[in-house]
């Protein structure tokens, strides 16, 4: 062998270790980022784990509001009865007092016209009625 090709191919196995080296600190940054990837997916499925159970915990505060819904409807319902029955009364009131008015007003009437009848009567007659 002559000594440009000893060092042509000195010059070539220093090239493979070179290619070596940097496929060696390829496969050490691969298998680091794969690691950071695994542990980035494990966070992300516990976060997804804890989405989900907040999800579950908000389904089952749902249904048992709704329950407490339907429960204060019916509630709801028997006031408004409550109610319409008490605007019932009130009215009835109202016109019962309307009506004690008119019969004041009318029994006022009757005594006046009765009063006017003895008065003449007593004048008429001289005397006063039997």
């Amino acid at each position: 062998m002559t000594d440009t090709t000893r060092e042509l191919l000195a010059t070539i196995a220093e090239q493979v270790r070179n290619l070596n080296t940097k496929l060696d600190e390829t496969r050490v940054d691969l298998k680091e980022s794969e690691e950071k990837s695994d542990k980035s997916r494990g966070h992300m499925h516990n976060r997804i784990d804890g989405v989900q159970k907040e999800i579950h915990d908000l389904r089952l505060e749902t249904s048992g509001q709704a329950s407490a819904l339907e429960g204060l409807k019916a509630s709801v319902s028997d006031v408004q009865k409550v109610t319409d029955d008490v605007k019932a009364m009130r009215q009835q009131a109202q016109g019962a007092g309307t009506l004690g008015h008119w019969l004041i007003k009318i029994g006022i009437a009757v005594l006046a016209v009765a009063g006017w009848l003895v008065s003449a009567y007593t004048y008429l007659t001289g005397k006063p009625p039997p």
